[in-house]
């Protein structure tokens, strides 16, 4: 295909045209209408063209969902209830997908407050308390950025001590300066 040239054309001559370039078969939910503009200076591979699209569409409140070999094209407020799990690789960018967390050390509960505000306002995110999971569906950039969240939350409560040698001071004089500086209201070191 190369370079892209839609200006003001037909959303769905658009997704077919891209559709038949990346040998990606597009269902369009009746609702998908409009004019967009898509265009490209530089010649672009499959990959490309279809992030593009997706990127473009998520700008006029539309998304992709992929599933059973085809992809759909729907507004965004539908895709958290057509979006199948997530699989490694296959969804990427400006597609919405479901990906379930299991935590081992947080509460699902506790994460979900912190989390809601970094998930897209139309997608959701859902604690499972059972088995201590977050469902969350969003789009996957968000969710690969979302994952690194969650596995830097996740972790396990600190309660490592820190040795620290002591060279030029007695430890138990040390030990009495600290013990002051941790009580409530503690003395400032001179």
């Amino acid at each position: 295909m190369g370079t892209l040239n839609f200006v003001d054309a037909d959303i769905e001559s658009v997704i077919a045209a891209i559709g038949d370039y990346t040998n990606t078969t597009f269902i369009i939910d009746p609702r998908v209408k409009g004019k967009i503009n898509l265009v490209s200076e530089k010649p672009l591979t499959k990959a490309q063209a279809f992030q593009l699209l997706t990127s473009v569409l998520r700008m006029h409140g539309y998304t992709v969902v992929t599933s059973n070999g085809y992809t759909k094209v729907v507004p965004e407020a539908d895709a958290k209830s057509q979006s199948g799990p997530i699989q490694t690789g296959t969804v990427r960018g400006d597609q919405i997908a479901t990906q379930v967390f299991r935590l081992n050390h947080e509460s699902a509960a506790n994460l979900v407050t912190v989390l809601r505000p970094l998930i897209s306002p139309n997608n959701t995110i859902n604690a499972n308390p059972g088995n201590n999971t977050l469902v969350i569906t969003d789009y996957a950039d968000n969710l690969l950025r979302l994952s690194k969240i969650i596995a830097a939350l996740d972790g396990p409560a600190s309660s490592e001590l820190d040795v620290v040698p002591i060279r030029y001071a007695i430890a138990s004089d040390i030990a009495v300066m600290v013990n002051r500086l941790l009580e409530p209201g503690g003395a400032s070191v001179p």
